[in-house]
């Protein structure tokens, strides 16, 4: 996929900011300004309005920058990424004590539902033909947005090819409602037994079955691999593409917006089978990352 077909225009991207390398977990992470126990409103002032400015302008680009960047991923354009009107502590949306423990000057967070790694991880200077860094200043812990930068970085991106990481996901459940919301300890999710996960899960199976979807995907996949088409998860390949399936990896996650290439995956029967059956639940198929593990560890 290229840049251009995910973000349209320039009009999309909401701005940049600065980072230190390449996301390890599905937020976008802020300092606080003012107490949380005197100032709440404050406190949450750089999550509520990047989580604000994604209903209309929902990517973000991430660029290495600040104190502490290595030079390895110093103005290094890293990641484009999808903003939700989601917002709350980080320590309600991040589990593992690893990213906790990193993350701990960053205590407020905007959740993302998707990212994507931007081919070559171009610099803005010597790739990209910016004169400086300037396009950075004030992003350390805000998202920057000088609309004459913006236009040029588009331009800059546009043809440049992305993909999708499919390791980095919103909490399990989580669905983006397209709405500015503010959560505590519970963010929004799906019961899969509701009328809305009913609805939800017969369209994702539509999305699965739709003929001009599944063609193209599986044509792209035999492009890639030598004109036989390989399953995504396991080493199975063959050039008949009535033995695979396309798998919808994102069924609630995508939120308010059409489903596209990217969030399909071309699997095998068995493991498409596999990954629903050993989901948690029918909305939350297991990753290609989780599925090809689990083959793998049976195979052994």
């Amino acid at each position: 996929m290229l840049f251009k077909e995910l973000v349209t225009d320039s009009d999309q991207l909401m701005g940049v900011k600065a980072v230190y390398g390449r996301s390890t977990v599905s937020l976008i992470a802020f300092g606080p300004r003012g107490g949380f126990d005197k100032e709440p409103n404050k406190f949450f002032m750089l999550g509520r309005t990047t989580a604000e400015a994604s209903l209309n302008a929902p990517y973000l680009i991430s660029i290495g920058g600040g104190a502490e960047v290595s030079d390895e991923w110093r103005g290094r354009v890293l990641e484009v990424m999808r903003v939700t009107g989601v917002y709350g502590k980080t320590s309600d949306f991040v589990t593992d004590e690893a990213n906790l423990a990193r993350m701990k000057q960053w205590p407020i967070a905007t959740v993302l539902s998707e990212v994507y790694t931007i081919e070559g991880e171009p610099l803005l200077v010597e790739d990209l033909g910016f004169p400086d860094r300037r396009i950075l200043e004030n992003a350390y812990d805000t998202v920057r947005r000088d609309p004459e930068q913006i236009v040029i970085l588009w331009n800059a991106l546009k043809d440049r090819k992305i993909a999708r990481r499919h390791e980095i996901l919103p909490p399990s459940g989580f669905i983006d409602r397209g709405k500015l919301v503010h959560v505590g300890s519970i963010y929004p999710q799906v019961n899969p037994k509701s009328k809305e996960g009913e609805r939800i899960y017969k369209r994702m199976r539509e999305i699965e079955r739709d003929r001009r979807l599944s063609k193209s995907k599986k044509e792209i996949n035999r492009s890639e691999n030598g004109g036989r088409i390989a399953c995504e998860s396991c080493d199975f390949s063959d050039e008949n593409s009535t033995m695979f399936d396309v798998h919808h990896l994102y069924p609630i996650h995508a939120g308010v917006r059409e489903t596209t290439l990217a969030d399909l995956a071309v699997l095998c029967p068995t493991c498409h089978r596999w990954s629903h059956a050993k989901g948690v639940d029918q909305l939350n198929p297991l990753s290609i990352a989780n599925l090809s593990q689990q083959r793998s560890a049976m195979s052994l």
